[in-house]
């Protein structure tokens, strides 16, 4: 039996950043790590676009997003660990009435951003104006400009997984790979060695991790998931407060594509923007390394909420759904071919869209990233370390400050995103 302060259940960017920020504040803790996968962020962490914004019209979420940028951008330039970080932007292609919009103002008074022109948006190979039958069928919109988010781009998230890991490992965290979880124990605190505990007059505690390599107790635990959070609390009565959602990605090449994806948005030698188009809102993220667009489509009404351990991409969603709105507002999708694709979930909470961090007995829950995982997980981290050390605050990179109970249960204050996909 394994015997830890503290054990992290989950190694992806959730699970890694806790870990770290708990560690560094407090190296003499004896911190295990445990995944079911053979080594760490290969769950949805390594299924994820990879993409980073701080264009959100809560502050909230401007605080989450824009430190864990902040903390990124310093391990990659100040330290020199490089993380694949590119600010290549954040495109939102919008029409008149959504440029126009108070959400639109809002966002520019806290991010750095640029508008571009209708005939600038033109410029990068996109469609503006679209031909009024398809338009009517399909409930595609015109586009008169686009809203950039400059602190934003796409990153490599088993880059960044690789910096917390091997942190972890310098400071002594033990990691415990292809380790299943098959059970967490609800236990009495005061046990009196008697069938049937814990009645319902015993305090209880979370007594130790049942798993396919042994038996793992700790004082503490961190759960840290992400979709698998639900069936792993359900048996001890704990609501996880998510629900998982299917994502595929899918891999598009074509001579005009890998054009395109060296294009920036100023126009000169770069890379472009990771771009939302304006409806449906597919969204595009160039690799630089193959050249290619990743697309993908966050479809909600229709898409069940059903988890499977090895979701497949679904190549007729693509051709049926994803490229008859991709080949109308980019013409270089026309010749495209798909070379690779894959699938993940979402931990969708799906209340207000935003983390939920909270605390049940000596177990810490942090789950429902609902897609945000990567480019909030470093500030998850911290407000973890301050739950589980017992802080109302949260110090997030930068200084800035966040009320613990903020992404708890009880006195949460999760605003509703406005710009969301």
């Amino acid at each position: 039996m394994e015997r830890y302060d503290l054990i992290v259940i989950g190694a992806g960017i959730t699970g890694l950043a806790s870990a770290y920020h708990i560690k560094r504040e407090n190296r003499d803790l004896r911190v295990g790590i445990l995944d079911r996968a053979p080594t760490f962020a290969q769950g949805n962490t390594a299924k994820s676009d990879a993409a980073f914004r701080d264009t959100f019209t809560s502050e909230l979420n401007f605080k989450l997003s824009s430190t864990s940028i902040g903390f990124y951008r310093y391990i990659q330039e100040e330290l020199g660990y490089n993380l694949g970080m590119h600010f290549n932007g954040y495109m939102f292609l919008l029409d008149e009435t959504a440029l126009n919009s108070e959400s639109v103002k809002h966002i520019q008074q806290r991010a750095d951003t640029k508008i571009l022109t209708g005939d600038e948006v033109a410029s990068l190979g996109i469609n503006v104006s679209q031909n009024g039958e398809v338009k009517k069928i399909m409930n595609l919109k015109d586009i008169s400009g686009g809203l950039i988010g400059k602190n934003c781009g796409i990153l490599e998230p088993d880059l960044v997984a690789s910096y917390y890991a091997s942190e972890l490992q310098k400071m002594g965290a033990e990691f415990h790979y292809s380790t299943n979880l098959e059970k967490i124990r609800l236990e009495p605190v005061d046990r009196l060695d008697y069938p049937g505990e814990p009645f319902i007059w015993q305090n209880k505690m979370i007594g130790g991790l049942n798993t396919n390599r042994g038996d793992f107790v700790a004082y503490d635990y961190i759960l840290a998931t992400d979709v698998w959070a639900t069936s792993l609390l359900d048996p001890i009565g704990i609501d996880s407060h998510i629900r998982p959602k299917k994502r595929q990605v899918f891999q598009v090449s074509s001579n005009e594509i890998k054009r395109m994806v060296t294009t920036s948005y100023d126009g000169k030698e770069g890379l472009f923007p990771f771009t939302i188009l304006p409806g449906p809102m597919i969204d595009m993220r160039p690799d630089p390394r193959s050249q290619t667009f990743w697309v993908s489509y966050t479809d909600d009404i229709g898409r069940d909420f059903s988890l499977e351990d090895d979701p497949q991409p679904e190549m007729d969603f693509y051709e049926r759904n994803l490229y008859p709105v991709l080949r109308e507002y980019v013409p270089a999708f026309i010749d495209s071919k798909v070379t690779s694709s894959w699938a993940g979930y979402y931990s969708i909470n799906t209340l207000d869209g935003t983390y939920y961090i909270f605390k049940e007995l000596n177990l810490i829950v942090a789950t429902g990233s609902s897609g945000s995982g990567i480019m909030k997980g470093d500030a998850a981290g911290r407000i973890v370390a301050a739950l589980y050390s017992g802080k109302e605050k949260a110090v997030l990179y930068g200084g800035s400050t966040l009320d613990v109970s903020d992404l708890g249960i009880k006195n949460r204050k999760a605003p509703m995103e406005n710009l969301i996909i």
